[in-house]
C-alpha cells in the first residue's frame, strides 16, 4: 500500500515541476521589461530536469531489486542528482545581480561560494584517494544535497524574496507572489534535502509534494504579473498606433494649408520689394511698406511653426539616459542661463525608451520658457525622478506663474502669454505632441513662486 502511495506522490511531484517548466516556456518573455524575465527560463529548465530526476527516482525505487549497484550506476545516480539541481544553482547565481544588495556584499557572497566549492572539491578528491568508491559516492551525494540542494536553493529563494521589493517599487503590482515563490522554494529545499533516510519515507514524499505544489501555485501567481504587463504593452501599442494615425492625418492637412499660405506670402514679399523700389523716397511710404513687410514676415514665421508642428516624424526608440539629455539641453541654453541659479537634482541612472533628439528639443524649449518667465528672481530648478513605471522631469521657475483658468489652454496651438509679436504659441503645443508620441503627459501647475512644468514619460513601452 505504501509503495502505491509513494508511486503517486513521485508522479504528482514530477508533474508539478513539469507544469512549472511548461508555464514559463509557454510565455513570450522577450519583450518584458521586468528584469527577472531574463532568468526565468533558467528556472523553467530546473523544473524540467528536476521532474525528470523525480520520475527516474520513481523508476529506480520500483525496480531496484532488478538492478545491481555497479560503479557505473552509482556514478550515473550522482550525476543525475547534480544535474537536477544545477540549473537552480545557476538561477540563484544570476538572481544575485538582480538584487539591490551592495556590491561589496555581492563580492563577499561570491567569494564565499567559490571558496566553499574549492574546499568541497578538494575534500572529495582526498576521499576518492583514501576510501572505497561507495564511500566516495556517499559523500559526493551528501555534498550535492547540501550545496546544490540546500545552499543554492535557499539562496535562490532568498534572492527572490529580496527582488520582490523591486517589483513593487517599479509599479508592477504586489510583491507577495514573488515573496511566496521564494519562501516555497526554500521550503522545498529543506524538505528535499534536510529530511534524510532516517525519516519515514512516506512523510518525506508527502512534504515534498506539498512544497512542490506550493512552488507551482506561487509561480502561477507570479506569472500573472507578466500577463498584466503584456496586456499593458498591447494597450500602449494600440494607443500609440491610433495617436500616430491622428497625428499623421493632422500633419497632412496642416502641411497642405501651410504650403498654400506660404506661396502667396512669398509673392507678396516680392511685390513689397518691387513696390519699395518704384515708389519715391518718402518716409510715410517706407513706414507703410515696413509695416506690410513685418506682417508678412510674421505670417511666414507662423506658417513655418505650423509646418514644424504638422511634420510628424516617427520617433526612433532607443535607451535614453535622461540625465545626459537634460545636460545637453542646459548646454544649448548656457548663454541664457548665465545670470540664473540653476538647481539640478537628477537621478543619473534614470533611463527610458525614447528619442533623445526630440526629448532634448522639449527640454530646451521648457528651459527657454522658464528663462522668459523669470524677471526678478532668476532661479530654475530641474528635478528628475523615477516613480514606479514612469520617469518624471519637472522644470520649476520663479516667475509670475499663469492664471489657473489659462493652464489648460497653455498647450493649445497659437496660445501664448508673451507680448504680441514675441511668440507664436506653438512651443508648448509642439512639446506636448512629442511627449504624447512617447505615450506620456505634459502637465502645468502653479506653485507659490512661479510655474512648474511636469513631464511624465513611461520608462519602457
Amino acid at each position: 500500500m505504501d509503495l502505491l502511495i509513494i508511486f503517486k506522490l513521485y508522479l504528482l511531484s514530477g508533474l508539478a515541476f513539469f507544469a512549472i517548466a511548461f508555464a514559463i516556456f509557454s510565455r513570450n518573455l522577450n519583450n518584458s521589461q521586468i528584469l527577472i524575465a531574463k532568468v526565468l527560463p533558467i528556472f523553467a529548465l530546473f523544473g524540467l530536469v528536476h521532474a525528470a530526476h523525480l520520475w527516474s527516482e520513481l523508476y529506480f525505487d520500483l525496480y531496484q531489486h532488478e538492478f545491481a549497484l555497479t560503479r557505473q550506476l552509482e556514478t550515473f545516480l550522482v550525476l543525475k542528482l547534480a544535474l537536477s539541481f544545477m540549473p537552480l544553482a545557476y538561477f540563484a547565481w544570476r538572481m544575485l545581480e538582480l538584487t539591490r544588495w551592495k556590491a561589496s556584499l555581492l563580492r563577499r557572497i561570491k567569494r564565499v561560494i567559490g571558496l566553499l566549492t574549492i574546499i568541497l572539491l578538494s575534500h572529495l578528491c582526498w576521499i576518492y584517494s583514501q576510501f572505497s568508491y561507495p564511500v566516495f559516492v556517499h559523500y559526493a551525494s551528501n555534498y550535492l544535497y547540501w550545496t546544490l540542494g540546500v545552499g543554492f536553493s535557499i539562496l535562490a529563494g532568498y534572492t527572490l524574496f529580496s527582488y520582490a521589493h523591486r517589483i513593487a517599487g517599479n509599479g508592477y503590482g504586489s510583491p507577495l507572489p514573488f515573496q511566496a515563490l521564494g519562501l516555497s522554494l526554500i521550503s522545498y529545499a529543506l524538505c528535499a534535502s534536510l529530511l534524510g533516510e532516517d525519516t519515514e519515507p512516506l512523510w518525506v514524499h508527502l512534504l515534498r509534494l506539498v512544497c512542490a505544489y506550493a512552488v507551482m501555485l506561487s509561480l502561477w501567481h507570479t506569472l500573472r504579473v507578466f500577463d498584466r504587463e503584456h496586456d499593458q504593452q498591447l494597450q500602449s501599442n494600440l494607443q500609440l498606433s491610433l495617436q500616430d494615425a491622428k497625428l499623421r492625418e493632422l500633419g497632412e492637412l496642416t502641411s497642405a494649408i501651410a504650403h498654400e499660405i506660404k506661396t502667396p506670402l512669398s509673392s507678396a514679399m516680392m511685390s513689397c520689394d518691387l513696390l519699395e523700389r518704384q515708389l519715391i523716397d518718402n518716409a510715410n511710404h517706407k513706414r507703410q511698406i515696413d509695416r506690410i513687410r513685418f506682417g508678412l514676415n510674421r505670417a511666414a514665421e507662423i506658417s513655418q511653426e505650423v509646418l514644424n508642428y504638422a511634420h510628424h516624424r516617427p520617433i526612433q526608440r532607443q535607451p535614453v539616459n535622461l540625465s545626459q539629455v537634460i545636460e545637453q539641453a542646459l548646454t544649448l541654453n548656457q548663454y541664457r542661463l548665465e545670470e540664473f541659479d540653476v538647481q539640478v537634482d537628477v537621478d543619473h541612472q534614470l533611463g527610458i525608451s525614447g528619442d533623445a533628439g526630440l526629448l532634448e528639443e522639449v527640454f530646451s524649449n521648457l528651459i527657454g520658457n522658464s528663462v522668459d518667465a523669470s524677471h526678478d528672481t532668476k532661479v530654475l530648478r530641474i528635478r528628475a525622478i523615477q516613480n514606479q513605471q514612469y520617469a518624471i522631469v519637472t522644470f520649476t521657475d520663479c516667475g509670475s506663474g499663469m492664471p489657473d483658468a489659462l493652464l489648460h489652454k497653455a498647450t493649445q496651438p497659437f496660445f501664448t502669454t508673451k507680448p504680441k509679436g514675441e511668440g507664436t504659441g506653438m512651443g508648448l503645443a509642439l512639446c506636448k505632441q512629442i511627449i504624447m508620441q512617447h505615450n506620456g503627459e505634459l502637465l502645468l501647475y502653479n506653485h507659490d513662486n512661479g510655474l512648474t512644468v511636469e513631464v511624465r514619460i513611461p520608462r519602457s513601452i
